[in-house]
């Protein structure tokens, strides 16, 4: 996932794909997800105890001024931060494995 970028929420508990739905949902109601995208290809994967989701940012129109507003906005209830920061502060760089898909 080199070069690429997403969002990554932190500590989803309990049943993945309603996460992936729930978060859809927020965002496009919240003007963020534009013209009936959705994040599609939501991957897991797991860190320090924590279940984690990455929302990548390929194959979505997002208002990105908003997703971070957003973001600093929630980041106390869902730990969200940028897949380019999460990498470089928890796990010390890019990897050639990718995270395992929500479906």
């Amino acid at each position: 996932m080199k070069d690429k970028e997403g969002l990554i929420l932190q500590g989803c508990g309990g049943d993945l794909q309603e996460w992936e739905n729930g978060v859809n949902d927020i965002l496009t109601k919240q003007n963020i997800l534009l013209n009936g995208t959705r994040f599609k290809n939501v991957m897991f994967f797991q860190k320090d105890g924590l279940t984690n989701l990455l929302f990548p940012f390929e194959d979505v129109e997002i208002n990105i001024g908003k997703l971070s507003m957003w973001r600093l906005q929630t980041h106390g209830q869902f730990g969200g931060t940028w897949l380019s920061d999460y990498v470089d502060n928890k796990l010390g760089g890019f990897v050639e494995s990718e995270p395992s898909p929500v479906k």
